[in-house]
């Protein structure tokens, strides 16, 4: 009788380190609330691989010499909202890239982001290739619907010598999502930047039921517990 008791109290022992271990695991297993922030990235794999791109815009159909779309001029979820929106390919002496949108008067660069009409939500992640004409530095800053972003002095590759950069930008707060951007040539005239493959989209969402279903089976088995240990 003595052996049994001792048995059923460690049973009950170890049953109940489990259970409870099981809920502080559910617990920390539930998603964090944080304050505005963006994560930034540099590789536009990396950048795509984060979620669903609602577009991916380019502007090769406007060619390869100097274009002028409209003013503004909306594509893929973006409108361009410089003092004059142009264009330039590898014709024009300021790009041997894939053509580029920016501004005719060189810098800057601004663009609202509209979100996804059809569902009402916005975009969390944006992003774009970018390039400049000669050497200025580059301020980027990137608005969402809390507040806005300035990366200031970014180098950026040289657009005549076929090189070009990433610049991902992903709103990793709860409702946050982008509006709008602006690209400034820090050294004004005579510098011009420039971006393509444009993109818009939203972070697959991290499924969560199995932290929950974790943190409620164990508050259940305590309460089980408890009761059979009172009766």
């Amino acid at each position: 009788m003595n052996n049994k008791l001792i048995v059923g109290f460690n049973e009950s022992t170890a049953i109940r380190k489990s259970v409870l271990l099981m809920a502080v695991l559910g617990v920390f297993s539930l998603p964090s609330q944080s304050s505005a922030s963006v994560t930034t990235y540099t590789d536009q794999s990396a950048f795509n691989s984060q979620g669903i791109i609602a577009y991916d815009s380019d502007f090769q159909d406007f060619g390869t010499d100097f274009g002028f779309p409209a003013n503004p001029f909306t594509r893929g979820g973006v409108t361009y909202t410089s003092t004059e929106n142009l264009t330039w390919g590898s014709a024009t002496g300021y790009t041997t890239t894939k053509t580029l949108i920016g501004n005719n008067y060189y810098s800057p660069v601004t663009g609202d982001i509209s979100g996804n009409i059809a569902t009402a939500t916005g975009y969390n992640m944006f992003g774009f290739n970018i390039g400049t004409f000669n050497t200025s530095p580059i301020s980027i800053t990137v608005n969402t619907n809390l507040t806005n972003y300035t990366y200031s002095g970014l180098t950026i590759a040289d657009s005549n010598a076929g090189l070009l950069d990433y610049k991902g930008f992903i709103a990793t707060t709860p409702g946050e999502y982008f509006t709008g951007f602006k690209i400034v040539a820090d050294n004004g005239r005579d510098n011009l930047p420039g971006i393509t493959n444009v993109a818009v989209g939203n972070v697959t969402p991290v499924p969560v039921p199995g932290a929950v279903w974790l943190f409620a089976s164990g508050l259940l088995g305590l309460g089980a517990l408890r009761k059979k240990t009172q009766a």
